[in-house]
């Protein structure tokens, strides 16, 4: 796994109808769409931002992140760059020893049922396999979070099991949280040399 690579400058990732790319302060507004919705914590592990004067400060702790080698936290463009933020992808957990990741995605209420998700996460597998060299990405997610489990399953990703009451979740108590994983021997090819 070439960490080297990974965080030598914020990835730019293309895929049939997403983009994801670092994000600017141009997208604070949008951001808020994504973080100040407590609908899309539902099935997260915290709450909502209280208030939109506090993406600008999130946005900075996602470079701190990325400099500190902890997790790199990219936007989720749909239909490409220039278009509006509709989401954020989460890639961390790098196991160097093992040659993975855990990963994470959250889209803006207005983008969910229209593929965003699962081309995001795609178009990440695509590049987290092949130009990283990771063995193994999983995401951990909810039982009941249906959506994330049919983007996670369109994807071929496999369930390997639910840990009952296993998460301390600070926003909702103890929580059974379902592992799903991926492998390269999972991964389908279409002649056109895209995943899946």
């Amino acid at each position: 796994m070439n960490t080297s690579l990974l965080f030598s400058s914020f990835p730019f990732i293309t895929g049939p109808n997403v983009t994801l790319s670092r994000m600017t302060d141009m997208d604070a507004e949008a951001l808020w769409e994504v973080l100040g919705d407590e609908e899309n914590f539902r099935y997260a592990p915290t709450g909502p931002l209280p208030s939109p004067v506090l993406c600008p400060q999130r946005m900075a702790r996602y470079e701190a992140m990325f400099r500190d080698r902890v997790a790199i936290v990219l936007g989720i463009y749909p239909g490409g760059g220039g278009n509006p933020l509709g989401g954020i992808f989460e890639i961390y957990n790098f196991d160097t020893q093992i040659q993975s990741v855990t990963v994470r995605f959250t889209l803006s209420r207005q983008y969910t049922g229209q593929s965003y998700a699962t081309g995001a996460l795609r178009a990440a597998v695509e590049y987290l396999m092949d130009n990283v060299g990771v063995n193994r990405i999983q995401a951990y997610v909810q039982p009941a979070n249906y959506r994330g489990v049919l983007v996670l399953e369109r994807c071929g990703f496999k369930k390997e099991g639910t840990i009952r009451e296993g998460f301390l979740w600070p926003d909702k108590g103890i929580v059974d949280l379902s592992l799903y994983s991926l492998l390269p021997t999972d991964v389908r090819r279409h002649p056109n040399s895209h995943v899946f």
